[in-house]
């Protein structure tokens, strides 16, 4: 159960983090558009945004598909002799000019 509590945490913490971001974004939509039409460095401003946002909500989605147990399967693999790579030796031709 502690596991669950602190996904459940972590789930509102960011889903209060995305909903802020979106929240201030489409308040201040006007002051968001100038800053990106000026160019030069604030260029960087359109990508930097686009990683805060991708950051906060890629938390929040990974936070709400394990409060609601849902988890990628972890596959395991076992090598056998023959998956092993081979040492092979290294063949050059000789360079002709």
């Amino acid at each position: 159960m502690p596991r669950k509590n602190k996904s459940l945490f972590k789930l509102l913490f960011y889903g209060a983090i995305t909903v802020t971001l979106y929240a201030g974004l489409f308040l201040n939509e006007p002051i968001v558009k100038s800053l990106c039409a000026r160019g030069g460095l604030y260029a960087l401003f359109p990508v930097v945004t686009a990683f805060i946002f991708s950051f906060a909500h890629g938390n929040f989605t990974n936070y709400f598909w394990q409060t609601l147990g849902i988890e990628a399967k972890k596959k395991r693999v076992e090598l056998t002799e023959h998956d092993r790579a081979v040492e092979r030796k290294e063949i050059r031709t000789q360079l002709r000019a």
